[in-house]
C-alpha cells in the first residue's frame, strides 16, 4: 500500500509539473522552448562559445542535478547527466550554479559554497577531463558571498555577483567587475556606474565582443508605452562599454523581456545565437524553460570572429602548449593574453573593426605574427590559422679576416652568459671561414673565437629576446694582431720617401708610415708573418730587406741604409742570382731588378754601370766570360723595361774584385753579386 502511494504521488508531481510546463509555454514567452519535454525546472543554462554544447541544472524536487546537450545535426541531443558537477555534488553535498565558459571552453566557471560560503570557482580541461575546482583568490571571492562568474573573451574581465541583502530582499546582489593588471593578477571591483546596481541583480553575461554586457535586474522601470514594469521581476538588461572607464547606462532587452522571471542570458561568440531562461513567479519562484530567441540587430553585440588553429613543435611535430597574444596593429595595445591545449589547439574571439596582430610563442621558443584585418564590417566567417614553433635555432657563422677578407678557421666556442658554463667547445669548421651550431631560444651566449696572431673576439647573442627565424648567420671580421716595426733612417726624411712592405705569407701591401711622438718612423705589421720591406727615394739609393715579425711584446726596429746618389755611388744587388754556372736570371731576381728600374726612372740624370763578380772557383777566363753574361743579363731587361742603352754599360770583373776572402762558402757567396754604380 505505501510503495503504491507513492507511486502515486510521483505520478501526481510528474503530470503537475508537466501541466505547468504546458501552462507556462502557453503564456506570451517569446521565442522558442529548446526542451518542451523536459519535466522538470531548469536553471543556471551556459553555452559554449563555438555554441555546440550547454550545461545547465535541474531540479526535480528531491536533489539538483546538473545535464549537457550538444548541439549537433541543427539541433540539441536529449540532455544527459553531466557526470562531473555531479559528482562534485554529491561528494561535497554543497551546492554548485551560474555556469559560464571561457572564450575556448577550455575553462568552466561556477559558483559553490563548498567552503561554507559561496565563492566562485574555475576548472580547466586537460586531454578531454575537467580538473580540480580552483577557487578565484581575493579580491574575487570574500567572507561573503559570491555568485554567477562572467569571464570576457579576452580574459581580461571578470563579473561576478556578490550578495547584498536589502530590507525587501534578503537574496539580493550586487553586480561587481575586476580586471587583470600588468601582472595577471586580478583587482577590483572597479567602478561601475551607480545605475548598474539599481534594485537586484542576477547571472550576468559578458559578450565575445568584450564590450556588450547582459544580465537581469529587478527594478522599477518603464517600458516603451509608457507603463511601468513589475518591480518584483527580473528583466534583462544590456550595458556597453565605451572605453576603460565608461559605460552606456544599461537599458532594458525589450525583445527578451516577458511577464515572468527573465534570466541566464547568453549567446555563442557570434551572438546569432541567443538563449535565456525564464522563470514563472507563482511556480515557487523556480526557472522553467530554455528559451532560443532571434535577437535585433540593435541589441546584438559587436560582430565577431573566430580564429582557430593549432600549434606544434617544428621538429617533432608535436602540439605544444603556447601563449596566444592579440595586439591591435595600429596601437600595438594589448588585447588578450590567451592559451593553446595541451593538445596544441586554441580558438579565440576576435571583434570587427580593428586590425590585428597575434602573436604565437612559448617561453624557450620561437615567435610567429600572424596578422588579422578586419577593420572593415563583414561577415563572421571563421578564419584557421596553424603554425610551428621551435625551441631552437641555426647559427652559422662567417669569420674573416677584417682587412683582407679571407676565411679564417680559429677555434670557436659557445659560453652560456649568464652562469659562464661552455655550451659547445670548438665547434669545426664546415668548410673554410663557416661553422654551424644549434642553440636553445631563451639563452644568452658569448661566442669565443681565437686564433693565432688575432687578437680573441668576444660577442653575445641573446635569445632571450623575441626570435622569428629559425636560421641566422652572423660575420665575424678578426682583427690581425700588429707589432709595432721603427724605421731607423739616419739623416733621410722619409717625408717623401716611398715605403712599401709587402706581406709574403698573404695578399696585403702596407704603404702607411706612422711618425710617433718620439718622431720616428713607424709601421704596424702583422704578427707571424714576413714582410719584404722596400724603401726608396729620389736621389738616394733604394733600402730592400726581409723581416719576420715574431711576437707582439718587443717593437722591432729595422736600420734603413740609403745613400745619397753622387758619382762615386756605388750598390750591391744582394736579391739577383743566377742558374748554376749560367747567365740565366733566377725568378727571385726579378723584385730587385724593378727596383733598380725605379731608381733609374727615379734619377733620370744618372747613367749606370752594372757588374756582375763571381767568387774564386774556376778559371780566370771562364769567370770572366759568365760575369759578362751575367752583367748583360741585367743590362738586357733593363732595357725591356723601358731604359735606354744610353744609360746604362755592363762589365764583368770576374773573380777580380771579392768583398771578402774567398775562404768560406759564406763568403763566396757574398762575393757572388750584382753591383750597380753611377758612371756619370
Amino acid at each position: 500500500m505505501l510503495n503504491q502511494r507513492i507511486i502515486k504521488i510521483g505520478l501526481f508531481s510528474v503530470i503537475i509539473s508537466f501541466l505547468t510546463v504546458l501552462r507556462l509555454n502557453a503564456q506570451e514567452v517569446k521565442g522558442t522552448n529548446l526542451f518542451p519535454f523536459f519535466q522538470h525546472p531548469i536553471k543556471y543554462p551556459a553555452i559554449t562559445p563555438n555554441g555546440d554544447y550547454m550545461v545547465f541544472l535541474v531540479d526535480n524536487g528531491l536533489k539538483v542535478i546538473a545535464y549537457e546537450s550538444f548541439y549537433k545535426n541543427e539541433k540539441w541531443t536529449e540532455p544527459q547527466p553531466f557526470e562531473y558537477i555531479n559528482r562534485l555534488m554529491a561528494k561535497t553535498g554543497f551546492e554548485v550554479g551560474g555556469f559560464g565558459f571561457n572564450h575556448d571552453a577550455s575553462m568552466m566557471l561556477f559558483h559553490a559554497n563548498i567552503t561554507g560560503n559561496y565563492d566562485v570557482f574555475y576548472t580547466e580541461k586537460t586531454k578531454g577531463q575537467w580538473g580540480e575546482p580552483v577557487r578565484f583568490s581575493s579580491p574575487v571571492n570574500t567572507d561573503g558571498d559570491e555568485y554567477s562568474p562572467s569571464l570576457s573573451a579576452d580574459m581580461n574581465m571578470l563579473f561576478v555577483l556578490r550578495k547584498k541583502p536589502t530590507r525587501k530582499h534578503d537574496q539580493c546582489k550586487e553586480l561587481l567587475l575586476f580586471e587583470k593588471d600588468k601582472d595577471d593578477k586580478w583587482i577590483g571591483p572597479v567602478y561601475l556606474p551607480p545605475e548598474f546596481n539599481t534594485g537586484c541583480q542576477e547571472t550576468p553575461f559578458i559578450a565575445a565582443d568584450n564590450i556588450t554586457l547582459y544580465y537581469s535586474s529587478m527594478r522599477e522601470d518603464v517600458m516603451p508605452d509608457g507603463k511601468k514594469t513589475d518591480s518584483e521581476i527580473f528583466n534583462i538588461y544590456q550595458a556597453q562599454r565605451i572605453n576603460k572607464n565608461a559605460w552606456k547606462f544599461p537599458t532594458m532587452v525589450h525583445a527578451l523581456n516577458t511577464k515572468y522571471h527573465n534570466l541566464s542570458p547568453i549567446m555563442n561568440s557570434s551572438g546569432d545565437y541567443f538563449v535565456y531562461n525564464v522563470k514563472a513567479p507563482k511556480l515557487k519562484n523556480q526557472p522553467q524553460n530554455i528559451i532560443k530567441i532571434d535577437l535585433p540587430m540593435s541589441d546584438k553585440p559587436k560582430a565577431t570572429m573566430v580564429l582557430s588553429g593549432k600549434i606544434i613543435d617544428r621538429y617533432t611535430k608535436e602540439p605544444i602548449k603556447a601563449e596566444v597574444i592579440v595586439y591591435d596593429a595600429v596601437t600595438s595595445v594589448e588585447k588578450g593574453r590567451y592559451q593553446s591545449t595541451d593538445d596544441g589547439k586554441y580558438s579565440i574571439i576576435l571583434t570587427y573593426g580593428t586590425n590585428y596582430k597575434i602573436n604565437f610563442t612559448r617561453n624557450g621558443y620561437s615567435h610567429t605574427y600572424y596578422f588579422k584585418d578586419i577593420t572593415e564590417f563583414g561577415n563572421s566567417e571563421n578564419d584557421m590559422f596553424s603554425t610551428e614553433l621551435y625551441s631552437e635555432i641555426n647559427l652559422e657563422l662567417n669569420i674573416y679576416d677584417n682587412e683582407l677578407f679571407y676565411p679564417l678557421t680559429p677555434k670557436v666556442s659557445i659560453y652560456d652568459s649568464i652562469s659562464g658554463h661552455p655550451v659547445i667547445l670548438d665547434i669545426k669548421p664546415v668548410a673554410d671561414g663557416k661553422y654551424n651550431c644549434r642553440l636553445n631560444i631563451g639563452n644568452n651566449y658569448r661566442i669565443q673565437i681565437e686564433s693565432d696572431y688575432f687578437d680573441d673576439f668576444n660577442d653575445y647573442f641573446d635569445l632571450r629576446t623575441a626570435v622569428f627565424y629559425s636560421d641566422f648567420e652572423k660575420s665575424i671580421e678578426l682583427k690581425s694582431t700588429r707589432k709595432i716595426v721603427v724605421l731607423d733612417v739616419p739623416n733621410v726624411d722619409l717625408k717623401e720617401a716611398s715605403v712599401v712592405a709587402r706581406n709574403l705569407n698573404r695578399n696585403e701591401l702596407i704603404t702607411e708610415v706612422v711618425k710617433d711622438r718620439e718622431g720616428r718612423y713607424t709601421m704596424a705589421l702583422r704578427v707571424g708573418d714576413t714582410y719584404e720591406i722596400d724603401v726608396t727615394k729620389t736621389g738616394y739609393t733604394f733600402f730592400n730587406t726581409t723581416i719576420d715579425i715574431a711576437s707582439p711584446e718587443e717593437i722591432t726596429t729595422v736600420k734603413v741604409e740609403m745613400e745619397e746618389l753622387t758619382a762615386a755611388t756605388k750598390l750591391v744587388l744582394n736579391h739577383i742570382t743566377f742558374e748554376t754556372n749560367s747567365a740565366e736570371l733566377n725568378a727571385v731576381s726579378y723584385a730587385e731588378l724593378d727596383r733598380v728600374v725605379k731608381l733609374m726612372k727615379d734619377n733620370p740624370e744618372f747613367k749606370m754601370e752594372i757588374s756582375a763578380h763571381t767568387d774564386d772557383v774556376g778559371s780566370d777566363v771562364i769567370n770572366r766570360v759568365l760575369s759578362d753574361r751575367r752583367a748583360m743579363s741585367v743590362v738586357n731587361y733593363l732595357v725591356t723595361q723601358g731604359i735606354p742603352t744610353s744609360r746604362l754599360q755592363s762589365k764583368g770583373y770576374g773573380k777580380s774584385q771579392p768583398l771578402v776572402p774567398n775562404n768560406s762558402d759564406e763568403n763566396r757567396a757574398k762575393n757572388r753579386r750584382v753591383e750597380l754604380r753611377i758612371i756619370e
